[in-house]
């Protein structure tokens, strides 16, 4: 039997899977800190930073929460490409999930950046900074979907390839 090792020093895919999960890992980590750094610092009741973040409590949790998932399910996305099923309908279902969980923190944060306005809290920061995330949501959103249909394409012509052969 073959060690792990031996496999290791060999096999690329199984490399790029455990680098993969080795920085999802550090972001799970860092998603998990930041959620106690922030329940933490809005419960002290420090300062105008607190009180934003006790009024947005359940905003930034649901957004780390959706954060945390979508990391959860690139877990198994890297898990695929370790068994070198990188082309695969797990993948693509992954993706697509990855992509809806974006597409919600998007529209999160332009319901938040709604509130934001007409509870007359405005400011450039405040609106600025639900633009920029609902922003990046969206590209997100557009790179996994993307990503999905790639990868059901390529899934697509290796069913192909393995019936000629």
């Amino acid at each position: 039997m073959e060690s792990k090792w031996k496999k290791l020093g060999r096999d690329k895919q199984y490399q790029l899977s455990l680098w993969l999960k080795g920085v999802d890992l550090i972001l799970m980590i860092l998603v998990l800190l930041a959620f106690g750094v922030f329940t933490w610092y809005g419960q002290t009741g420090v300062g105008q930073n607190a009180e934003n973040i006790a009024a947005y409590g359940g905003f930034i949790y649901v957004s780390e929460v959706l954060t945390l998932l979508m990391l959860l399910i690139f877990w198994r996305v890297a898990t695929e490409i370790g068994r070198d099923n990188s082309f695969s309908m797990e993948n693509v279902k992954h993706f697509r999930h990855i992509g809806y969980c974006a597409g919600l923190a998007s529209l999160g944060y332009l319901i938040r950046m709604i509130y934001v306005i007409m509870s007359k809290q405005f400011t450039l920061f405040r609106v600025g900074y639900c633009i920029f995330l609902m922003i990046f949501g969206l590209l997100v959103l557009s790179i996994c979907m993307i990503l999905s249909c790639l990868i059901q394409n390529a899934y697509e012509m290796k069913q192909e390839n393995d019936l000629t052969i």
